[in-house]
């Protein structure tokens, strides 16, 4: 680098971030002049893994404020430009130059592409505009305690902020279940407290509807979604999107026509926001009116396939046209027609061959087709794709038993099992299954574990009865009969 070139500083917080770390500062190693990491409390290797990138490592307390920590990094920042990257994100290859063609411009800041992989029937990729990449020196500071931004500020000091082509790929949806669920809570634990001192934050309820969706709750989401619309206090770009969140957690709800409503309304508002397309063919199969919600993925994929829009949306997703695919699959197995449906399926692999849920419509057309070691083949591969999706593991373990691979069906169970995807469900399989090997003393430990999670299991506790009686313990046997009861 000459003494001319611009020196960039590469910023970011992290907390126990050992797996996800390598990846982001791998992405950067080539770019930063100067890497600052702050910890705010790793008991894992998080510092060392950072130190062997070069990184300077800053402690700071953690008090429950990403904002306060995010700015402790600019604090310590000595380049001429500062990338904000997440611990759970890297640079994409492709925009290394685009970096530092942005850093001979003359903006003062510029938005940043951040592409999340999610599962939604909007899309599959997630894209939030955000400034990340901007001068230092300029008195830029972030605000908010959870879901911080630097926008007050750059409106502050007079700023010019332009678009970007750089853009970040973020991992953070892809953890396990627990982990996800415990990053969710969290960042509502903080969410509350901000809404208790401000309870008129629209954006921050529209953040908290953003969690309890992911989490699930889908009568929390819609409660949230509303307050920020009432608000009246939403960011204009927010006001559609919040609309189709909220048409979205009542989708899930089985509250169609509702939903229906308020996509029109968001697409009146935003007609580039493609998703919501997607959506109101959700709604619509919901109702049964299969013709129409294919006529509306058309729609979709007529306008993703169109010109490029004039605007870019600070959030939405990105375009999908193989996951629309997939809902044109289900339009057609809904109608009874199995060929066309798996005709659009294999073109949409095709097309995608990472499209899980493909894979999955094609893994049960092959079973109903008794195709079971074909089942089991897009089984594993939507496993490969989802390995933490627990009801894949039983249909897969269900292919293997009607293609009569007891072992494999066995095999398959314990997998989720080591991956920690532990329920009883998944235990009273394993049961079934050590009950078809003639192996009744494996079958009792797999029940025992179910009957252990859920106590009131009365068909746990029916078949350790039985399989108890099988090896001569009756007294016990009565013992299990009595939960039955």
């Amino acid at each position: 680098m000459s003494s001319t070139e611009a020196r960039l500083t590469v910023c970011m917080i992290a907390r126990d971030e050992e797996e996800n770390l390598p990846s982001a500062l791998e992405s950067v190693r080539d770019l930063a002049a100067e890497i600052v990491v702050v910890d705010t409390g790793s008991v894992d290797a998080t510092q060392e893994i950072a130190a062997s990138f070069g990184a300077r490592v800053i402690e700071h307390p953690w008090n429950d404020d990403f904002s306060e920590a995010k700015n402790v990094a600019l604090d310590n920042a000595g380049g001429d430009w500062i990338l904000f990257l997440d611990a759970d994100e890297y640079v994409c290859p492709e925009s290394k130059g685009e970096i530092a063609a942005a850093m001979a411009g003359e903006a003062d800041a510029y938005f940043v592409r951040i592409e999340s992989e999610v599962r939604s029937g909007a899309g599959r990729v997630f894209v939030n505009l955000l400034q990340r990449l901007f001068r230092n020196g300029k008195g830029i500071r972030y605000e908010g305690a959870v879901h911080e931004q630097i926008d007050s500020s750059l409106v502050r000091i007079g700023a010019r902020v332009e678009m970007s082509r750089i853009v970040l790929k973020h991992t953070g949806y892809g953890l396990k279940s627990a982990e996800f669920e415990a990053k969710l809570r969290r960042n509502l634990g903080i969410l509350r407290k901000v809404l208790d001192d401000r309870p008129d934050d629209a954006v921050s309820w529209f953040h908290a509807g953003e969690a309890h969706a992911m989490l699930g709750d889908c009568g929390a989401a819609v409660a949230a979604y509303e307050k920020a619309l009432e608000s009246g206090r939403l960011p204009a770009e927010f006001v559609p999107v919040v609309k189709q969140n909220l048409a979205s957690s009542l989708i899930r709800k089985g509250a169609y026509e509702r939903a229906m409503r308020l996509l029109s309304e968001a697409v009146e508002m935003d007609p580039g926001l493609l998703s919501v397309h997607m959506l109101l063919a959700s709604a619509l199969f919901g109702l049964g009116k299969y013709e129409r919600a294919e006529r509306e993925i058309m729609t979709y994929i007529s306008r993703a396939q169109g010109p490029a829009k004039t605007s870019v949306p600070l959030l939405g997703f990105k375009e999908d046209i193989p996951a629309a695919m997939v809902l044109i699959a289900k339009c057609r197995l809904a109608r009874g027609d199995v060929d066309k449906a798996t005709e659009v399926l294999k073109d949409a692999v095709k097309a995608a061959p990472d499209l899980a849920d493909a894979h999955v419509l094609l893994g049960r057309i092959a079973f109903e087709n008794m195709d079971f070691p074909g089942a089991a083949s897009r089984f594993e591969k939507a496993l490969e794709l989802m390995p933490f999706e627990e009801r894949l593991y039983f249909e897969l373990a269900r292919s293997y038993m009607a293609a009569g691979a007891t072992d494999r069906a066995a095999e398959c169970i314990e997998r989720a099992l080591a991956r920690g995807i532990e329920s009883a469900g998944l235990l009273r399989c394993l049961g079934l299954i050590r009950v078809k090997q003639q192996d009744f003393e494996a079958a009792v430990s797999a029940y025992e574990g179910a009957l252990r999670l859920e106590p009131g299991d009365a068909e746990a506790a029916r078949k350790l009865a039985g399989l108890h009686h099988v090896l001569g313990r009756d007294d016990v046997a009565r013992e299990y009969l009595t939960i039955c009861k």
